[in-house]
């Protein structure tokens, strides 16, 4: 297990995002440090971001959207402003490494109940995020509000070589 995140990293986290990441999430890395869970061959299939790298995938994910992934019809660019007003609540904190591509488990910092903030896992080439997110009633079974429970998850799907989530 890596040394636990120091002051200084937390305190920039935390300039730089306000309250907006749970405390069982800051708790555990200045405790515990950045964790990383392995499968049974040793093959590493979830790590924690270094605040350094949190940032980094929280700009890659925001400026994604802004490039005009999405096209130049009116419906595109419609689809892309929504995109753009998930990606500013979102925060990437761990990376799924299994994929070798950017693919991260979020917080959701709109969507919260009283275990914590929405966490769920998102491809890098998700880009309907909005449309299950602004749902009305958006289909969070598959999802954890609870920092522990996401540890415990990830952990079983390293273990079982499956995959969770929505």
């Amino acid at each position: 297990m890596p040394s636990r995140v120091t002051a200084q990293y937390l305190h920039v986290l935390e300039s730089s995002l306000g309250a907006l990441l749970p405390q069982a999430y800051l708790d555990f890395i200045s405790q515990h440090g950045l964790f990383s869970a392995v499968d049974w061959r040793g093959h590493e299939r979830a790590r924690m971001l270094s605040p350094t790298e949190l940032l980094k995938a929280l700009q890659w994910s925001k400026e994604t959207i802004e490039e005009g992934c999405f096209g130049d019809n009116e419906d595109e660019l419609e689809a892309a402003i929504l995109e753009m007003k998930i990606r500013e609540r979102i925060i990437p904190f761990q990376y799924i490494a299994a994929t070798n591509v950017s693919d991260y488990y979020y917080f959701d910092t709109g969507m919260r109940r009283d275990t914590g903030r929405l966490i769920f896992p998102a491809r890098h080439d998700d880009f309907d995020l909005s449309t299950w997110l602004l749902d009305g009633e958006p289909d969070v079974s598959g999802c954890t509000f609870d920092f522990d429970e996401h540890l415990r998850w990830v952990l079983r799907e390293g273990l079982e070589e499956k995959d969770w989530g929505r």
